[in-house]
């Protein structure tokens, strides 16, 4: 079995990415109104097609796509170049999951 990853493993990440979702908290090098953007990993060299963030003074956030669906790729496997965003759009996967279950709408 090479390559996979013990079970414990992987359910400390999910109890780490559930106590941080259920936390409201701040990250404090983040600033309201400055876009974050990231360029997709299947840009084919279009460098406006990505993602962006923006959170507004009252921390609402907006995620807005540019150019169509963005693929982030599993680093190693799938020749992904961005696997904290990668990481950061499970949680967001996670997070409605969740919210889903708890609150249908």
């Amino acid at each position: 079995m090479a390559g996979k990853k013990p079970k414990i493993e992987f359910d400390r990440r999910t109890e780490a990415a559930r106590e941080l979702l259920e936390a409201s908290w701040w990250p404090s090098e983040l600033e309201t109104r400055v876009p974050c953007f990231r360029t997709q990993d299947d840009c084919d060299g279009d460098k406006a097609s990505g993602i962006m963030v923006v959170v507004t003074e009252d921390g609402d956030v907006s995620v807005e796509t540019y150019k169509g669906p963005c693929r982030y790729r599993m680093p190693m496997i799938g020749g992904g170049l961005s696997h904290r965003t990668r990481n950061a759009l499970l949680m967001l996967a996670l997070a409605i999951k969740w919210d889903n279950e708890e609150m249908p709408i």
